[in-house]
Order: structure tokens, then C-alpha cells, then sequence
């Protein structure tokens, strides 16, 4: 009889606590979701992305490649008027973002972005979709952070962006 009561409450610990276990994971899981939609929903501006750039001073260089008229070989721009300069830095810094899971192809990219300021810096942009891909053109493949990893759809700011890129043209 001892037996049995020992064998059947033994049984029961372990189903409880298999049970409070797989409460306690459920709980983890949800918690790590909640963190993650919550990061995935975030607003950044480029400032955010480009977190050791120094945007708002002139840039070095500022090239611009139209690629919507030819994909295959595209218009290349290099941006040397300051105003105009100005104009665009200033609309880049005005952006604001959020990551997507909506890659953008490489046909569908109508600029190509590259700032030379402290760093290397690229802008892939579409203004169908208004989408923005951000790359570090400076930075190590195998150093590649998580922010560079991500489309980004454009929330704010996207007509003073696309129209200072048209006047450019």
C-alpha cells in the first residue's frame, strides 16, 4: 500500500511539475514575442541606423545612381552643388522608418544612395514602394549588426525625400 501512495504521489509531482514547466515556458515565449513585435514596430530615423554617422555635416562625396531609367546601367550622379547637397542630406535626416519583411528586388530599386562623410554609407531606395535599404559600405561582412539586415518602409518625410531626388535629374 505504502508503495502504491508512493509511486502515485511521485507521478502526480512530476505531472505537476511538467505542467508548471510548460507554464513557465509559455510565459518566456510570449514575453520574448511581445519584445520582438515591439522592436519590429519601432520608428527610426536614419540618425537611429546610422548610429556613428555624422549626417549633418557636408559629406565628402554624394553620389546618386538613377537606376529606374536604366537598371543595367544607370544614370550616375555626383552631387557637388551644396544647396542641392544640403537639400537631400536634409531630407534623408527628416525620414522616418520602420523595419519590413517586404524585401525589395534589385529591379524594383529606382536610386541608389552613396554618402561619403566619417564613413561609407548606401541608400537603396524604391519610390514605388517607398521602401529604403541602408548599408554600412564601410563595415566588415562578417560584422554585419541586425539594423542593416532590414528593409525599412519610409513613414515619414517621403515626398521632401523623392522630390529633392527629382530635382537632381
Amino acid at each position: 500500500m505504502r508503495k502504491r501512495l508512493f509511486i502515485t504521489i511521485s507521478v502526480l509531482a512530476v505531472v505537476i511539475g511538467l505542467m508548471v514547466w510548460d507554464v513557465y515556458e509559455n510565459k518566456e515565449l510570449k514575453k520574448h514575442e511581445a519584445i520582438a513585435k515591439a522592436e519590429f514596430e519601432k520608428i527610426y530615423t536614419v540618425a537611429d541606423i546610422f548610429d556613428d554617422a555624422n549626417l549633418n555635416e557636408k559629406p565628402t562625396s554624394l553620389n546618386i545612381r538613377i537606376i529606374e531609367s536604366e537598371p543595367l546601367n544607370p544614370d550616375r550622379v555626383n552631387v557637388t552643388d551644396e544647396k542641392q547637397q544640403k537639400q537631400i542630406m536634409d531630407a534623408i535626416n527628416n525620414l522616418q522608418v520602420q523595419k519590413t519583411l517586404d524585401a525589395t528586388p534589385y529591379k524594383d530599386i529606382d536610386y541608389a544612395i552613396d554618402i561619403e562623410s566619417n564613413k561609407g554609407y548606401g541608400l537603396h531606395v524604391s519610390e514605388k514602394k517607398k521602401q529604403i535599404a541602408f548599408l554600412d559600405l564601410d563595415n566588415d561582412s562578417t560584422k554585419t549588426e541586425n539594423k542593416f539586415l532590414y528593409e525599412y518602409k519610409i513613414l515619414k518625410g517621403a515626398n521632401e525625400f523623392f522630390n529633392a531626388l527629382k530635382d537632381i535629374q
